[in-house]
Formats: structure tokens, C-alpha cells, sequence
């Protein structure tokens, strides 16, 4: 397997370097969405009974993994503030959650751009030494050119292998990013209206559970 991988040219070493980076930004973006992936009903339910006893509802959530946590903390912490005041933290909070699910995935995405045409180059390089081989034997018979058009498929099978790759990784992870974000969405407006309620004021609010 490593000799037909040597055979395939120059190419080969960038196109190994965007396979260890998709490689191990997968590993790690996994790691973290499980660590994020939270329901943002139960979430605001647990918020509200503690809101309900009269407690400090779970000071450390600003400071969890889950933007449905961070986001419901963040609304928790603004207690006693405008409504207007809160919705626009929690907007920046939001915003900044969006940024770091995002984190790297640009990475990938051009991985996914860029393998075929490393791959295509590589093409290319074959297709030149193949046709150097014929010009200096005087012949064009298989055996001359079969080592140049060799390199040539073996640097395209791979520069497809990593983009279909890459494109899969990317993909996975920016519909699993919509998903956690709008679910942090979701938790924003319920941790809202369960801070400061519409057309109400945290006044109202704080004494409306007193």
C-alpha cells in the first residue's frame, strides 16, 4: 500500500497533510458536539425549578460546553436587567456560540475545495512523465509509459478520496451546527421570557415569584 501511495508523486505529501487535518478536526469537533449537543427544554425545566425554589440557579453554566447551558446561563445571570438589555446580551452570546461551533470547520471546507485540484495536478505531473519517458526511449509502448500514467490515477484517486472526505466531514458538521444553534436559539427565548417576561419588566418579574 505505501509503495502505490510513493508512486503517486509529489502530490501525495500535501494531499497526506489534508488527510491528517481532516482526520484529526474530526476527532475533535466530534468531541466537542457531543460535548454541546444539549435539549433545551430540559434545560430552561431544571432553570425554572430553581428559579422556583428562590435558589441560585447553576452559577456555572455560562462556563459549560453546551450553548443551550451557556446561553440559559447568561440570561440567568442577567436577572434584574431591562428586557431590552438582556435579548441584546443574549444576542452576543449567541453570536459568539456561532463562532466557536464553527471553529475550523473552515478548514475542512477547503480541504474539500482544494484536494481534487492537488489531485489534478499531480494528473498532470504523470502525463508529463509519461510523455518524457516516450521522448527519451523513442517509443510509446506500455511498459515506457506505465509508470507516468500509473502516478497520474493514483494522484487523482487520491485527491477525490480526501475531498469526498473532507466535503463529508464538512457537511456533517455544519448541518449539526444549524441544529445546535437553533436550539440555542430556542433556549434564548424561553430563558427570556422566563427572566423577564413579555411586555413585563424584571421589577414584575422578581416579585411576581416573591
Amino acid at each position: 500500500m505505501l509503495e502505490i501511495l510513493r508512486q503517486g508523486g509529489v502530490v501525495m505529501y500535501p494531499l497526506g497533510l489534508c488527510s491528517v487535518l481532516t482526520v484529526a478536526i474530526f476527532v475533535e469537533r466530534l468531541w466537542h458536539f457531543l460535548r454541546a449537543d444539549r435539549d433545551p427544554h430540559a434545560v430552561i425545566s431544571r432553570a425554572q425549578a430553581a428559579l422556583t425554589e428562590g435558589g441560585n440557579p447553576h452559577p456555572q453554566w455560562p462556563d459549560e460546553p453546551a450553548p443551550v447551558m451557556r446561553v440559559v446561563g447568561a440570561a440567568l445571570a442577567s436577572r434584574g436587567r431591562p428586557r431590552s438589555v438582556v435579548e441584546e446580551h443574549l444576542q452576543a452570546i449567541l453570536a459568539g456560540e456561532g463562532l466557536r461551533l464553527g471553529a475550523r470547520l473552515g478548514i475542512v471546507g477547503t480541504i474539500g475545495n482544494i484536494s481534487p485540484f492537488i489531485g489534478l495536478f499531480g494528473t498532470v505531473l504523470g502525463i508529463i512523465h509519461a510523455f518524457r519517458a516516450i521522448g527519451e526511449v523513442g517509443a510509446a509502448g506500455p511498459a515506457v509509459v506505465a509508470s507516468g500514467i500509473s502516478e497520474a490515477l493514483i494522484a487523482t484517486a487520491a485527491g477525490l478520496f480526501v475531498a469526498i472526505t473532507a466535503v463529508i466531514v464538512y457537511n456533517l458538521f455544519v448541518l449539526w451546527q444549524a441544529r445546535l444553534f437553533r436550539r440555542a436559539e430556542i433556549a434564548a427565548g424561553e430563558a427570556l421570557n422566563l427572566v423577564v417576561p413579555e411586555g413585563g419588566s424584571a421589577s414584575q418579574t422578581t416579585t411576581e415569584r416573591q
